[in-house]
């Protein structure tokens, strides 16, 4: 009975582990597949979620646009650079040159920061006019798709 429940209790983990890694494989190839226009419309819904949570008043909503063309822009520009770095890296073989790399990376942060002076000169006359609680959501709504973004 013993030799029996150990048998069926390690068949069930085995089938259990089995499930779980192919659910696993299967979210991060769903993953590599994301192209820049879903990613895009991702973003897109993403900003469009940030201004119902804002309930801004119409004299607010004349610097909604700006804001939103900034913020999608800048989410769509690193999308792209997300895909642009896995296609490089999956197609990669044999050394990596350490010095091209570097000024890989350095584009991309000085390309990644005039997107963020861009942005934040977009958001300035919206974020002005908000009230507090605005405020607070707006910090809570941008710094939480910020932290999301790593789960395309």
């Amino acid at each position: 009975m013993r030799k029996t429940l150990m048998l069926v209790t390690t068949a069930v983990l085995l089938a259990g582990t089995a499930i779980t890694s192919s659910a696993g494989a299967r979210d991060r190839s769903d993953r590599t597949d994301l192209t820049v226009s879903k990613i895009t419309d991702h973003a897109a819904a993403r900003a469009a979620q940030m201004k119902a949570d804002l309930r801004l008043t119409s004299e607010q909503e004349k610097n909604w646009s700006a804001f939103e063309t900034a913020v999608v822009d800048m989410w769509k520009k690193q999308a792209e650079q997300q895909i642009v770095w896995r296609d490089a890296h999956a197609k990669q073989q044999g050394s990596v040159d350490l010095i091209d790399e570097m000024r890989k990376d350095a584009d991309g942060q000085i390309d990644q920061a005039n997107a963020r002076k861009k942005l934040a000169d977009a958001a300035q006359p919206l974020y002005s006019g908000l009230d507090d609680q605005q405020k607070r959501r707006f910090s809570e709504a941008f710094f939480r798709r910020d932290r999301d973004r790593g789960s395309y």
